[in-house]
């Protein structure tokens, strides 16, 4: 699996150039765009560097990766799209009331 698609699409999503991505996950904008151009592979230290910058576990960058089509888009076709992937597409402000929700749902049905 190639994860190219999945920094850049994260990158972008944040309106981050690759300096501001490389400055949050304490590398290079140089490996940043090799790894974006996918001429460098990626280390466990960096990909924790990474998920630690876009706020999400490793499997996340993963699991994007997966659902992206060539062009480094999510398909057109929503409703096929694994649940975790859809929230993350939604900004973190929306995330945390979402999270909120249902962990009162989840005391109530105790």
């Amino acid at each position: 699996m190639d994860i190219k698609h999945a920094i850049r699409y994260l990158r972008k999503k944040n309106g981050w150039t690759q300096q501001q991505l490389a400055d949050f996950s304490h590398t290079t904008k140089s490996n940043i765009s090799n790894l974006e151009n996918g001429n460098q592979g990626y280390s466990p230290a960096i990909l924790q560097n990474l998920a630690k910058a876009f706020s999400c576990p490793v499997s996340h960058i993963f699991l994007l990766a997966e659902n992206l089509n060539e062009a480094g888009d999510l398909p057109e076709d929503w409703d096929k799209l694994p649940i975790d992937v859809l929230f993350t597409q939604l900004p973190n402000d929306i995330q945390n009331s979402m999270l909120d929700l249902m962990k009162n749902i989840l005391r109530v049905t105790k």
